[in-house]
């Protein structure tokens, strides 16, 4: 089984279009340093691949990564979808945002697999759709939403795959998930199990006794501090208040876990540990933990 990380950074990417930072301003001198949204791959045969997140930048990200349409199979239509299916995390726009990119012409059906409450925002009903509910060009079946009830598994090229519901979005006061459900997947094959947790607002103990014997944890790493935001970009907001665990706790809580690999993703361009001189990596590092980068292939 390998792993494509196709993305690495938060709604903003690395660097944000407003911002000034030390590390979006490094990131536009220096390619290198740049991240889009997150979301992954996986694959058995390198061919056919299951996408897990589909953020604003997943059409750049299936080109540099080569998940792209091969004329020797694509046939007499010239077209080809390489996606077996794509599971969503949760509604915000940087998992979201990309089914758009399955509207063109050709219609693929795509399975598209999400927590109930999340295919209800983003697709609505048939008399009733919502906006991606009728997005297609030519055919308004481009994808099929399927509801996903938690911890119920689905075979997909041989990997099985489960969803099941982490805290990071919202508690409304009547219960309800703003703007939905987050789910977090537990990937298996071969008796191996990867568990990738893109957002995540707190290491609760259930949590860490799932993990123990991963092979592969993805996780969160939003921010470093708590208040980071407020540090960096003057915005009285912390870490927890939108969901997310600092990652200087998370490198604390995990340092001595059961885990085979412990990867960071989903970088706020705010986050000091996304450059490679700074004290907050060579943390991570000595931790012997590891900071995930655009085109990363993680194999087991």
């Amino acid at each position: 089984m390998e792993i494509t990380v196709l993305g690495t950074a938060s709604i903003g990417g690395v660097p944000e279009w407003d911002c000034t930072c030390p590390n979006c301003a490094a990131a536009r001198k220096n390619p290198t340093l740049r991240r889009t949204r997150s979301a992954i791959t996986v694959t058995l045969d390198g061919y056919k691949h299951i996408l897990f997140d589909a953020g604003h930048d997943l059409k750049i990200q299936l080109e540099t990564n080569n998940i792209t349409p091969r004329p020797e199979t694509a046939g007499e239509t010239y077209r080809e979808s390489r996606l077996d299916s794509v599971f969503l995390t949760h509604g915000h726009a940087d998992h979201t945002a990309g089914v758009a990119e399955f509207c063109t012409g050709k219609s693929f059906e795509i399975p598209v697999y999400a927590p109930p409450d999340l295919v209800d925002f983003l697709f609505g009903t048939e008399t009733h759709p919502n906006y991606f509910g009728e997005l297609g060009r030519l055919a308004k079946n481009y994808v099929k939403p399927i509801k996903l009830p938690e911890c119920e598994p689905v075979e997909r090229l041989g990997v099985t795959i489960k969803g099941f519901e982490i805290p990071h979005t919202q508690v409304l006061e009547d219960g309800r998930r703003y703007p939905s459900t987050t789910y977090t997947y537990e990937i298996e094959y071969n008796e191996k199990r990867v568990i990738y947790a893109p957002d995540l607002g707190r290491l609760d103990k259930w949590l860490l006794e799932r993990l123990e014997g991963v092979d592969v944890f993805l996780m969160d790493a939003t921010f470093w501090w708590d208040n980071e935001l407020e540090r960096i970009s003057g915005i009285p907001i912390t870490s927890y208040q939108l969901g997310h665990v600092p990652q200087e706790e998370a490198v604390e809580i995990l340092k001595n876990a059961d885990i085979g690999r412990v990867i960071y993703t989903h970088f706020n361009h705010t986050n000091p540990a996304v450059d490679p001189a700074s004290e907050q990596r060579k943390i991570v590092e000595n931790m012997d933990q590891e900071i995930a980068h655009d085109g990363m292939k993680i194999k087991l």
